[in-house]
């Protein structure tokens, strides 16, 4: 566990260092395992290190490029403005540039549950993955309807069946139809076939600029 988090340390320090010319990464010997909240780095990309595997693993999602993760409120910009709904202002993705380089920026609440952080970052990284890709980049229905659709999967695999059902009843101005239809496709087809049904909605060369 030690010689992960290290590593895990090492890299987080460089991308940060090369974003902001510091790092304020401090490294924080616990017990992971029995921490029921995420409220330092070395807890946060440990749980990046699982979800990740379990998106390629369960949807076949899986990034080239780096993630910076933060665990930090996000600014509350754009169209999340006008959302009053809590679950807009929890995470944020922002996608940064080296030069030509692309570093995937994700800002989390700290202080969540294991489970909830975990459905959050999953939410972001399939954000990250649409920018990456050129997925849906027309659609941001069709984007925040595909990363609350991971997101639900997530909660249900942990066991978190009343979050789920939550998520079902989110509004319109959301989500809008979007969210309905994936959950329709899926239904009939199954999950990979989902995945692959959304990334030809939208066929763009990769290289979206915003952010989720």
């Amino acid at each position: 566990m030690q010689v992960v988090a290290k590593v895990l340390t090492v890299l987080g320090y460089m991308v940060e260092r090369a974003l902001t010319g510091r790092s304020d990464f401090r490294f924080i010997t616990s017990d992971f395992q029995q921490t029921p909240s995420v409220n330092d780095l070395v807890q946060a990309r440990m749980v990046l290190k699982e979800v990740q595997s379990e998106l390629k693993q369960y949807f076949g999602l899986s990034l080239q490029e780096p993630v910076l993760l933060n665990l930090e409120r996000p600014p509350v910009r754009g169209w999340k403005a006008a959302v009053a709904t809590p679950e807009a202002h929890i995470g944020r993705y922002v996608p940064r540039w080296l030069g030509e380089r692309r570093v995937h920026r994700i800002m989390i609440v700290p202080g969540l549950d294991r489970p909830r952080f975990r459905a959050v970052l999953a939410h972001e990284l399939v954000h990250a993955w649409q920018s990456e890709k050129g997925v849906l980049r027309r659609s941001r229905g069709l984007r925040e309807g595909m990363a609350r659709w991971v997101e639900y999967h997530v909660l249900l695999r942990a066991g978190r069946h009343a979050e789920a059902r939550r998520l079902l009843g989110l509004r319109r101005f959301l989500l809008g139809r979007s969210w309905r239809s994936i959950l329709a496709y899926e239904r009939r087809h199954g999950r990979q076939a989902t995945v692959d049904w959304l990334r030809t909605l939208d066929g763009v060369s990769p290289g979206d600029s915003r952010g989720g």
